[in-house]
């Protein structure tokens, strides 16, 4: 017993020396704040305009911040959602309206203040059972800011392009 409680010790000493990265502290729950560049500080953007998800398959999960940026001095509630694409990139098809399913987004509404800019955490999560949309298909992500007033709104909308394995 004495030899494994030694043992225990200059391993662990062994370890502190060499220098072994320690565990993570644990992450702060809530939304990463970002900073805006300055030419688009009064303007409302989102970012990244396409995400790239390859090798994907029943079971698997991707998942991507999405940046969303309040380009007006007054606080202002966004809405994001999954949305059926208008058109799709080439040699990609529509996703099957099941994909709905599929997508997860962390705040849904999140409220931003006056020129803040903040990340969302968008997934997608293909159950084990599920049967592909095909081997290349796209669904959008759209992003509103529904404090918007008048006849002319505008709705942002990030790609999200999905290739199938082999």
């Amino acid at each position: 017993m004495k030899k494994l409680i030694v043992l225990l010790i200059v391993v662990g000493l062994l370890l502190m020396m060499m220098g072994c990265a320690q565990p993570a502290p644990p992450a702060k729950p809530g939304p990463e704040k970002v900073e805006a560049p300055p030419e688009l500080y009064d303007k409302t953007w989102i970012s990244p305009g396409k995400v790239m998800v390859g090798n994907f398959h029943p079971g698997a999960r991707a998942e991507w911040p999405l940046t969303i940026h309040n380009g007006k001095a007054e606080p202002a509630q966004f809405e994001l959602r999954y949305r059926e694409p208008s058109s799709v990139e080439e040699g990609y098809i529509k996703a099957h309206s099941i994909v709905q399913d599929w997508v997860i987004i962390a705040d849904p509404a999140p409220l931003l203040e006056g020129y803040e800019t903040r990340e969302v955490l968008i997934a997608v999560e293909m159950p084990e059972d599920a049967e592909s949309p095909g081997p290349k298909w796209e669904f959008w992500i759209a992003v509103k800011d529904v404090t918007q007033a008048g006849m002319i709104q505008t709705e942002l909308a990030t790609k999200w392009l999905v290739t199938m394995r082999d």
